[in-house]
């Protein structure tokens, strides 16, 4: 088998494999208007939650950036001041 005919095998392996993706899997849309009223609100829920979490980490992310410290030592810093404000007794 040639170079040129390997090319176009595997180029068109690729373009089937990409077609039938398209094609069986349904987009994130499609799916939420087939899930029960529950499930979707659920999952509005959820969506809402892990768009929070991810807000809370990028605000620290940008904090950390500022610093002047590696990241090892900045998260390290931050774990002992999570621990004292938990348990301050100690």
């Amino acid at each position: 088998m040639s170079f040129r005919k390997g090319i176009a095998v595997v180029s068109g392996i690729m373009g089937v494999a990409v077609l039938l993706r398209y094609t069986i899997v349904p987009d994130e849309e499609t799916m939420l208007r087939r899930l029960s009223p529950e499930l979707r609100a659920q999952h509005e829920r959820t969506k809402n939650q892990r768009r929070e979490q991810h807000d809370a980490i990028m605000a620290q992310i940008l904090e950390n950036s500022k610093s002047d410290k590696p990241i090892w030592n900045v998260t390290s810093a931050q774990t002992n001041d999570k621990h004292q404000r938990a348990d301050p007794g100690k």
